[in-house]
């Protein structure tokens, strides 16, 4: 009986440094989740930034394009209105002066 009673004695102190050591880690594996939750929704966030950057990038890079377009093709217009009006008698010399303008061939 005495010999059970030293074991235990021993043995109990042996379990709370076994407790300490796992309360120890599980301190340590709750901050280590803690820092990744964190890293990940900054990461998150920072993805999101970006995304919407992106649109928004876009978005502007296609009304630029809409607006050059539009400019070009109000240039032309006017191009093509000052042929006819040059070289009203003659549909020839518009026919030729639009293919030089444009670069393409008029095929009846």
């Amino acid at each position: 009986m005495l010999w059970t009673i030293v074991v235990w004695i021993f043995s109990r102190k042996n379990a709370e440094v076994a407790l300490e050591v796992l309360d120890a880690k599980k301190q340590s594996y709750e901050k280590q989740i803690a820092f990744l939750k964190q890293a990940h929704k900054k990461e998150l966030s920072e993805k999101d930034k970006l995304v919407i950057k992106y649109h928004d990038t876009i978005e502007k890079l296609e009304k630029e394009f809409s607006q050059k377009e539009k400019e070009l093709t109000e240039k032309e217009k006017k191009l093509v209105k000052e042929i006819i009006e040059e070289s009203k008698d003659n549909p020839d010399e518009v026919k030729r002066k639009v293919e030089d303008l444009f670069g393409f061939n008029y095929v009846d």
